[in-house]
């Protein structure tokens, strides 16, 4: 049985990664095979406690729908710069393709059920480090790719939800990179103070659509 399972059965009006939160697709230990980053994932790193697939879109989206609810995710006791730095791990799954003329932002908060937007300084840092339009996921909706409603821009949507707060502060969250509806990469990072800065280390789990 292969190291690194990839979620295949999805739901043909849901889209991808809808599929990934409420279907049987579970996340599994990383191989030593190439990400779509191009960059290799160590092998033999010890899978983690199991945990549903990061909603994004989240059981809010259906076909029609916006792919985030509007207002802005649960951002309490999180900094700029802890934000900044889950977002550019989300980024760092996978970058825009040439068809990609918009980036949409989707958060999911410590206490929200669903996807919500993400704040608009992070909204602006990433169409800044991308050099492209970004806007928040709920004016964003899903077809073969994620677009923008207002212009119908295909897009590629990040997203971040954040699981779990330890005592010491650290952070466990997923970072999602979705590009189609057949396209998705996410991976579960901890969050860790390092000296005045903050670093994303890899729990072990990853799904690949």
């Amino acid at each position: 049985m292969p190291e690194h399972l990839q979620c295949a059965i999805l739901r043909p009006m849901a889209m991808v990664l809808a599929a990934l939160l409420v279907s049987g697709c579970q996340p599994g230990e990383q191989s030593g095979r190439t990400d779509r980053t191009g960059k290799g994932m160590p092998a033999g790193t010890p899978p983690a406690a199991r945990h549903v697939p990061p909603p994004a879109p989240g059981p809010n989206f259906r076909s029609g729908r916006t792919i985030a609810s509007p207002g802005v995710a649960d951002t309490a006791d999180l900094s700029a710069e802890q934000m900044t730095a889950m977002f550019y791990t989300a980024i760092a799954q996978a970058r825009p393709d040439e068809d990609k003329a918009a980036i949409c932002v989707g958060m999911q908060g410590l206490s929200d059920g669903q996807v919500r937007d993400a704040p608009s300084g992070v909204v602006e840092r990433l169409a800044g480090a991308l050099r492209l339009p970004a806007v928040p996921a709920s004016q964003c909706g899903f077809d073969v790719t994620p677009f923008v409603i207002a212009t119908h821009a295909k897009a590629i949507l990040y997203t971040v939800r954040v699981e779990a707060r330890d005592r010491r502060d650290a952070l466990t969250f997923w970072a999602v990179a979705t590009y189609g509806n057949l396209g998705a990469n996410g991976t579960q990072f901890r969050l860790v103070r390092d000296g005045d800065r903050w670093r994303a280390e890899r729990t072990g789990l990853s799904v690949t659509s």
